[in-house]
């Protein structure tokens, strides 16, 4: 505790004895006393954020372009010359308004060993990362960008990422202010009148508990499966094969995360909002799963029986509900995975800026079309790359359609 901080807690307490012997205090009281007191010996500035950015070793990697938006502007910052070594480096000081705040973070590094042998000789990097952070008065947030080497990546692609940290630090200062004197006691009285007893509270309702009516059918007919309901509760229901009657499960009123699995079928998830008091039906129409799994994961890359394929110069990926389902299932069947999606597009889909634009795009169409089957935003991200990694040469009409794409990267297992 803080020296000028020790002797006004001690006056605090020392008075609320003297009034103690009189009359006692509630804890409201005196926490509300000691709260107020302390506001008034605070000076209490603005919220201040700094940028760092630690960076890596120039003899092997190279920083070519350094990029941060704070809130949708530009943040100015120091030549790459500067701020090339490791590090840290302090970019910039600002004041912010106390609240939410987004810093979009994009470096560039290429590789500078040039040597032959290497995988990733002459491989340039453009790393992207989103932080959403809060800022007080009174406090100072250092934000860390720091871009790392992952030894163990497999692919060269994946090999250096970048990082966000957040710390915080008290920057108000205590001001030498005397404290307030506490009342004096009120004089005794005669007789001690007798206290009133409070009232019981009157007793509240119990809450209404929501209901939910569960069926899971294939091809019409209701199947033996399995539904898993996470939220504030956690729940499992199971249902035989051939009932017909959906079956009711009671649970506290919220939003829950419905999964259902079944032996042979396609796993299936879907958000649902239950109010307390009201029946909702959900139902699940399974198909069925194929012989072979389809859907693979290859050191950390998700492949698709069939990459999902885009129009020339468009968002939106055609038609594929089989792959769509099945990676459905196996984001279902491993519920700790959260899933990077990367669009890509060829050198010749428009101007560099449309090209970044339309590969973002791609992205997040992919994205939509997971949450409209059910998964959970939060387990999703996107990053648009344009054509800054093609899959095969551009020349040819063939090498650009396989360059309009996306590709699919489990983040956590």
């Amino acid at each position: 505790m803080d020296s000028l901080l020790k002797p006004a807690v001690v006056a605090l307490v020392l008075s609320v004895g003297v009034v103690h012997a009189a009359e006692p205090p509630s804890v409201d009281q005196v926490r509300a006393e000691l709260d107020r007191q302390l506001s008034e010996m605070v000076n209490t500035p603005p919220a201040e954020m700094r940028l760092l950015f630690v960076g890596l070793d120039p003899a092997q990697y190279r920083l070519d372009e350094v990029h941060f938006m704070l809130d949708g502007e530009p943040i100015p910052t120091p030549p790459v010359e500067r701020i090339g070594s490791p590090g840290p480096h302090v970019l910039v000081t600002r004041q912010l308004a106390d609240g939410p705040h987004t810093l979009v973070s994009n470096v560039v590094y290429m590789d500078a060993s040039w040597n032959m042998f290497s995988q990733t000789s002459g491989l340039l990097w453009n790393l992207t990362s989103t932080l959403n952070f809060q800022t007080q008065n009174g406090l100072r947030v250092d934000v860390t960008a720091t871009a790392v080497v992952v030894p163990e990546a497999k692919d060269p692609r994946r090999k250096v990422k970048l990082a966000h940290g957040v710390t915080m630090e008290m920057i108000a200062k205590l001001e030498d202010v005397a404290l307030p004197e506490m009342p004096p006691p009120p004089a005794k009285k005669a007789a001690r009148e007798p206290v009133p007893t409070p009232a019981d509270p009157a007793p509240t309702a119990p809450q209404q508990k929501a209901k939910l009516l569960v069926r899971v059918l294939s091809s019409l007919k209701p199947v033996a499966a399995t539904v898993s309901l996470r939220g504030a509760t956690t729940q499992q229901v199971s249902l035989k094969k051939g009932a017909q009657a959906p079956v009711q499960v009671e649970v506290a009123p919220g939003d829950y995360v419905a999964d259902v699995l079944a032996p042979g079928l396609l796993a299936q998830t879907r958000q649902v909002r239950l109010k307390g008091g009201a029946a909702q039906p959900l139902d699940f129409a399974l198909v069925r799963a194929p012989k072979k799994a389809m859907v693979k994961d290859e050191n950390g890359r998700v492949e698709l029986p069939k990459p999902l394929r885009f129009p020339e110069g468009k968002p939106v990926p055609l038609p594929d509900n089989a792959s769509l389902s099945q990676l459905v299932d196996l984001l279902v069947r491993n519920p700790t995975w959260r899933l990077r999606i990367e669009g890509h597009t060829h050198n010749q889909e428009g101007e560099e800026g449309a090209r970044k634009q339309l590969s973002e795009a791609r992205a997040r169409a992919v994205m939509e079309l997971l949450v409209n089957a059910g998964l959970e935003p939060s387990r999703l991200e996107t990053e648009g790359l344009a054509d800054s990694r093609p899959k095969a040469p551009n020349f040819t009409a063939r090498g650009r359609e396989l360059n309009q794409r996306v590709e699919l990267l489990v983040l956590e297992h």
